[in-house]
């Protein structure tokens, strides 16, 4: 863990302010859909939002950039893409960001109309256990998969990183297996998934009801 956790602080610093827009996993269609989902929902109101593996909050300037209204809380343990969030975002009153664990969410508190995982469950060690955790903090939850969980198997590999300046780092990517997403669901207590397809893409996003 602690070698996985310092592949996400090693980023360059010019690579950390630019993750998932250059760099990355830049999916739009799939982030329009999260946006459409967050607006339907929140109708005329301000929506709260934890981002779990927030990452430098791209996420947050997306949303920012096409006038969500919404009160944004960020979690991530890599401290190097927090401060790269810190650097592009400022004094912005309404964003919050939290330096944690998401498999553990000790430092996260209060209650959220939404958690959203965006691009993120397929790089987790345990995804059940943070799963069950923000289920606590969140009145519904999305998640954003860029492989969707319909692989016959649950199988996890280390892959390599480019984090800049020549250097590669090693993380995890999982294929989740149909029967353990069903599992994590059940456990969840979930009643219902919203499932949406980006159809330029194999994304999907899903939204858990409980």
């Amino acid at each position: 863990m602690d070698k996985l956790e310092d592949s996400w602080n090693s980023f360059s610093s010019d690579v950390a302010l630019g993750y998932l827009k250059t760099h990355g996993y830049p999916s739009e269609n799939s982030k329009a859909i999260v946006l459409e989902i967050l607006k339907k929902y929140s109708g005329t109101r301000k929506i709260s939002v934890l981002d779990l593996g927030c990452g430098n909050a791209q996420l947050y300037e997306h949303f920012k950039a096409r006038k969500l209204d919404c009160l944004y809380t960020g979690v991530d343990f890599s401290a190097t893409l927090l401060e790269a969030a810190k650097t592009i975002h400022g004094n912005d009153r309404s964003i919050r960001l939290i330096k944690d664990d998401i498999s553990e969410l000790g430092m996260v508190d209060g209650k959220y109309d939404f958690a959203i995982y965006s691009h993120v469950v397929e790089i987790m060690s345990s995804p059940e256990k943070s799963l069950l955790k923000a289920k606590k903090f969140a009145r519904g939850i999305i998640i954003r998969f860029f492989e969707p969980p319909d692989f016959e198997d649950d199988t996890v590999e280390l892959k390599e990183m480019d984090v800049g300046q020549g250097r590669k780092v090693p993380y995890l990517r999982r294929k989740m297996g149909k029967d353990y997403y069903r599992l994590i669901l059940t456990k969840m207590g979930c009643t219902r998934v919203d499932v949406y397809r980006d159809e330029s893409a194999k994304d999907q996003v899903h939204v858990l009801h409980y």
